[in-house]
């Protein structure tokens, strides 16, 4: 299986509302050696003001060498990623705190730019692409192949797995010299060189991964194992389960017995005493696995190592969980508890803006999805037309009826940034006033705008200057003010 790695740099961590303003991609082959790669840079939209620490961490102004727009970003991104698909897939999607971040900007990116948002799980010659996240098999592999990877630690004790840490104090540097970092394709390389090691030093728990990157494999994976370790992250600390497959929730995630229990002593227990301890005890006795998240299993050979677990023994924690697979009535219990215990999540729909809304409304339907292919494909007087028709070929249905408004509007925002003069003066004029009233937006001390704004970002410069003055940092001072010119343009286009 071959890997697409890559990275962004955005202009903040609000993947509603910022913006990537530059991808580095790398496609490797299984022994992740280097086949191609893509890089690309973009001009900011109008409408966003991005966040000032953001920008100081990238070093990056949006713009300053390119005139790229981000619409041509996302295309030539577009058409990279499904070249590398058709000619070496289907292949997995890895990146480094990729899951939660860069997936989540590629989704959402790809939604407003009216291209199909789920191209890194979508089926391709009727199999799925993966998915994958380097940063939790770096907090793994030292567990069980310890000294896998060399850790800094901070003022608390902590391991530090950012991954400019890591890569600093694991990888060498080819050309050399120092490796840089916070540029979209270097950091995309450092992380294909931190998933080396682990591949070569850890190669257990590298393969185990493969098996997980998408949510059928993962299920498969842990059903069909008498019991797995399960890894899971709080806030920089990694703790492990020893678990056996129970069935799934409401939302598809796979509920796990955490055979640090005993399920013969709950036998004995009345079905009020059964549900009290099952949701009440701590820890967890259900353990949760999100299958669709690149979960960290191990088979449960290395049981032994895990704490907690050690004492118990290897034959027991098999007997336990041969007594949990035959047991009919006690699985029939908690089965009934996963399901009664789940509250039905519900977003208040009719306040969220279209850029808030891609697990909203369902899919596009076939005429929607030929509508996005042919805005891609015609000249601007067209793609204005086609603006208007996605209302049209929408169904009766609420959904078909909401998704069409926002395609619509996604349209014409594209219009506005590419080609205004396409436009009328009327929606001209309606799209220019939304940006500005994002750009402008008072915060209040009890409401604040999800989206950054002018006044957010010019009080962040201030409190970013003065903290560099008292520390004497003039270099970051001098590109503070060079993010200091870039809102003051962005103030003056909306005024």
């Amino acid at each position: 299986m071959k890997f697409i790695f890559y990275d962004f740099e955005t202009t903040g961590r609000n993947y509603n509302w910022d913006q990537i303003i530059q991808v580095g991609a790398v496609l490797t082959n299984e022994k992740l050696e280097e086949i191609d790669n893509f890089e690309c840079s973009c001009i900011l939209k109008p409408g966003i003001v991005p966040e000032p620490a953001a920008l100081l961490i990238n070093k990056r102004i949006p713009g300053e060498h390119t005139n790229l727009s981000h619409y041509n970003l996302v295309k030539l991104m577009w058409k990279k990623f499904n070249y590398w698909i058709e000619e070496f897939g289907p292949l997995a999607f890895l990146g480094y705190n990729s899951i939660n971040f860069d997936e989540e900007f590629l989704r959402r990116t790809f939604y407003k730019n009216l291209f199909p948002p789920f191209l890194t799980s979508s089926n391709n010659y009727g199999t799925s692409n993966k998915r994958g996240d380097i940063i939790n098999l770096a907090r793994t592999a030292n567990y069980f192949y310890p000294g896998t990877l060399k850790t800094s630690f901070n003022e608390k004790g902590k391991e530090i797995f950012k991954l400019e840490q890591l890569a600093s104090d694991n990888i060498e540097s080819v050309k050399g010299d120092n490796l840089t970092f916070h540029d979209a394709l270097d950091d995309t390389r450092a992380t294909i060189g931190i998933a080396k090691i682990i591949k070569n030093k850890a190669p257990i728990l590298w393969k185990s991964s493969l098996k997980t990157m998408n949510k059928l494999d993962a299920h498969d994976f842990i059903k069909d194992e008498e019991f797995v370790i399960s890894a899971e992250f709080y806030f920089g600390v990694t703790r492990f389960y020893v678990v056996s497959y129970i069935g799934e929730d409401k939302n598809g995630n796979v509920k796990a017995f955490d055979l640090r229990n005993d399920p013969n002593q709950l036998m004995r227990l009345d079905h009020d005493e059964f549900k009290e301890i099952i949701i009440n005890s701590t820890p967890k006795i259900l353990r949760t696995v999100i299958k669709n998240k690149h979960p960290i299993l191990m088979k449960g050979d290395f049981a032994n190592a895990i704490i907690g677990y050690e004492t118990i023994g290897f034959e027991e924690l098999k007997r336990r969980a041969k007594f949990l697979s035959e047991n009919d009535e006690i699985l029939s219990k908690m089965k009934r508890i996963i399901l009664d215990d789940q509250k039905d999540f519900e977003i208040n729909q009719a306040s969220q803006e279209p850029e808030e809304t891609i697990y909203s409304y369902g899919f596009a339907n076939q005429s929607q999805k030929f509508l996005m292919q042919e805005f891609h494909e015609v000249n601007w007087d067209k793609k204005l037309e086609i603006s208007k028709k996605f209302i049209d070929v929408s169904t009766q249905d609420f959904n078909s009826k909401q998704r069409g408004k926002i395609y619509s509007e996604f349209s014409k925002i594209l219009l506005y940034e590419e080609n205004q003069n396409i436009l009328d003066k009327n929606e001209k004029i309606r799209i220019k006033k939304k940006l500005a009233e994002r750009v402008f937006y008072p915060d209040t001390d009890t409401v604040k705008s999800p989206w950054n704004n002018i006044n957010r970002a010019f009080m962040e410069i201030e409190n970013l200057g003065a903290k560099m003055e008292d520390e004497g940092n003039a270099e970051d001072l001098r590109f503070l003010y060079k993010i200091k010119d870039l809102l003051e343009k962005i103030e003056n286009e909306f005024k």
